[in-house]
C-alpha cells in the first residue's frame, strides 16, 4: 500500500520542475567551472608589424631586411578568453620610431591582442623569437628612363615606328643599395598578338641591371616607385606603293597628249601612313612642267614632298623628269605689237622694249605658214606691280589671232619703266 504515494510522487509536476532545477544549477556550476579554468595554448604565424615607419621614412631610412615575417606565442588564461583568439587577429609590433642610423638591429617586441579580449586576463608565456633581427639601410631617390618592347607579330601590309612610352620616366625610391643596381625600366608587351592597326596598353614596369639583368622580386618588393603603370603605344602604318606623276600645264600649242614622259630613277613610291590618309592617296605628284616653257625636250629635277602624316618608305628624295613633245614644228617672228593692261590708278606705264623676237609652236605646220606678224600681239599685266616706280621686266603673254593649236614658246619678257603721274 505505500508503493501509492512514491507512485504519486513520480507522477508530479512539481517534482520533476524541483528535478529539472537542481540538474540545470549543477549543469551551470560545471560549465562556469570549466570556462573559468586556465588553459595554456599556442598561437602560430603571428604577423609582424612595425611602428614608426614615418619616422624611418622621414629620415630617409627604411627596413631592407627582417629575419622574422610572423612570430609565435604560447599564453595562458581563462578557458572562454582564450576562445575568443585566434592567429590571424594577434599582432607582433615593433617600435622603429628611436632608430636614426643605417645599422643592423635587435628589437623586441609587443603583443597586442584584439580589442574584443581582455589583455589582463591573459599571460604571454613564451615569444618564438624573443627579438626581431630588422636592417635598416639608407633610402635614395632615382629616376629612370623607360624602355620597351613589343612581343608580337606586325601583320603584312602595316610597318611599325617607334614605341611611344607616357611617360617615359619613372622614380624610384628605397634602399640605394638596390638603386644602384637599375639602369633603366622596362616594359614588354603585346606577346602572342598578331596586330594590323596601332596597339597601345597600360601596363607595370619591371627594372632591369646594366647587363639586362631583370632585378628579382626579392629586391623590387622594397622599392617604390611613380608612376605605377605607363601608357605604351606600338604605332602601326599602312603601306601602298603608289605611281609618281607629273602636272603639265599646257602652252606653246601643246597639252600633256602631245608629251613623251619618264620618271627617273622609279615611277613609283613604297609609302605609310594612317590608314584614312593612305588609302584617299593613288598617287604622288612631284612637280609641275610648263610646256610653254620649253620647244622640243627638257630635264626637270624635283624634290618629293608627301602630305602631312605620310612617310616615304623607299627613301627617295628626288626624281628628274624627261619630257619630250615629238612632232613639233617652229617658226619665229617679229613683233612690236606690245601692250599692257592693269596698271594701278595715278601711274604711268612705258613700254621701253620697241619689238619682241617670238617663237610659235604647233603640230600643224601648215597653221605655222598662215600666220603673219600682225596676227601676234603681247600683253604685259601689270597688275602685281602696284605702286612700283622704275624700270621692271615683266612677263608678257603671247596671243595669235585666228589660229588654234599653236602658241608661243620661252621666257617671254618685256621692259615696262612705271611711274607716278
Amino acid at each position: 500500500m505505500k508503493s501509492k504515494p512514491i507512485k504519486k510522487v513520480f507522477n508530479s509536476k512539481i517534482f520533476w520542475m524541483i528535478i529539472s532545477l537542481i540538474c540545470s544549477v549543477l549543469l551551470w556550476a560545471y560549465v562556469s567551472d570549466q570556462e573559468g579554468t586556465i588553459v595554456e595554448k599556442t598561437y602560430a604565424g603571428i604577423r609582424v608589424e612595425f611602428e614608426g615607419s614615418d619616422q624611418l621614412t622621414g629620415r630617409n631610412l627604411s627596413i631592407m631586411k627582417s629575419d622574422y615575417s610572423s612570430v609565435s606565442i604560447r599564453v595562458s588564461g581563462t578557458r572562454s578568453e582564450l576562445a575568443k583568439l585566434n592567429a590571424s587577429a594577434i599582432k607582433a609590433v615593433v617600435d622603429v620610431s628611436n632608430i636614426t642610423q643605417p645599422n643592423e638591429v635587435e628589437l623586441s617586441y609587443e603583443i597586442v591582442f584584439p580589442n574584443n579580449v581582455d589583455a589582463n586576463n591573459i599571460t604571454v608565456l613564451r615569444k618564438s623569437p624573443d627579438t626581431v633581427n630588422l636592417t635598416i639601410v639608407k633610402d635614395a631617390t632615382k629616376t629612370v628612363n623607360i624602355r620597351a618592347s613589343f612581343d608580337g607579330e606586325i601583320a603584312e601590309g602595316g610597318v611599325a615606328e617607334d614605341i611611344v612610352i607616357y611617360p617615359e620616366t619613372v622614380t624610384v625610391s628605397g634602399p640605394e643599395e638596390i638603386l644602384s643596381k637599375i639602369e633603366y625600366a622596362w616594359v614588354s608587351f603585346g606577346e602572342n598578338k598578331t596586330i594590323e592597326s596601332t596597339y597601345s596598353v597600360d601596363t607595370g614596369v619591371s627594372f632591369m641591371d646594366k647587363d639586362g639583368n631583370l632585378l628579382p622580386i626579392e629586391e623590387t618588393k622594397y622599392l617604390n616607385w611613380s608612376p605605377r603603370t605607363v601608357s605604351v603605344t606600338q604605332p602601326i602604318l599602312k603601306t601602298k606603293e603608289v605611281p609618281l606623276s607629273v602636272n603639265f600645264i599646257a602652252g606653246g600649242g601643246a597639252t600633256k597628249d602631245d608629251c613623251v614622259y619618264t620618271i627617273e630613277p622609279q615611277k613609283t613610291l613604297k609609302i605609310a601612313g594612317d590608314s584614312e590618309i593612305v588609302d584617299k592617296i593613288n598617287s604622288i605628284e612631284v612637280g609641275t612642267v610648263d610646256l610653254a616653257s620649253f620647244v622640243y625636250s627638257d630635264v626637270f629635277n624635283f624634290a618629293i614632298t608627301l602630305p602631312d602624316g605620310v612617310q616615304n618608305i623607299d627613301g627617295l628624295t628626288e626624281v628628274r623628269v624627261r619630257v619630250e613633245i615629238p612632232g613639233m614644228h617652229t617658226k619665229r617672228f617679229v613683233t612690236d605689237n606690245i601692250s599692257f593692261k592693269n596698271v594701278t590708278a595715278g601711274y604711268t606705264a612705258t613700254i621701253d622694249t620697241k619689238e619682241l623676237e617670238i617663237t610659235l609652236r604647233s603640230s600643224e605646220p601648215e597653221v605655222l605658214a598662215k600666220i603673219s606678224s600682225r596676227d601676234i600681239s603681247v600683253v604685259v599685266d601689270l597688275k602685281d606691280y602696284d605702286a612700283t616706280v622704275g624700270q621692271v621686266m615683266a612677263v608678257a603673254k603671247v596671243t595669235v589671232r585666228d589660229h588654234e593649236n599653236v602658241g608661243a614658246v620661252g621666257d617671254l619678257r618685256v621692259t615696262v619703266t612705271l611711274s607716278r603721274d
